[in-house]
């Protein structure tokens, strides 16, 4: 099965931009194993039009504050995903 997830904006008010790269990787790596792990089901829509994750507390390190949002995503695109939980 192939997924196509398109994340059009992201707004990080905390990151340096000197962490946006790191942040990035690390979210897309996260994001992709967490779906791939997952029992996805794709919804009966191929659009969803908002998923809103939670907020997620910054780390010092950009690459774990990236693993953080794929978990915020992941878990934001409920049941079909596996829940995030």
């Amino acid at each position: 099965m192939r997924i196509e997830l398109r994340i059009r904006r992201v707004v990080l008010e905390a990151i340096e931009p000197r962490d946006a790269a790191a942040v990035r990787a690390a979210l897309t790596s996260e994001l992709a194993a967490l779906l791939v792990r997952s029992a996805f089901t794709p919804p009966t829509s191929r659009h969803i039009r908002r998923a809103t994750a939670p907020p997620v507390a910054a780390t010092t390190d950009p690459s774990a504050f990236g693993r953080h949002l794929a978990h915020a995503v992941h878990g934001s695109l409920g049941s079909s995903a596996g829940g995030g939980r």
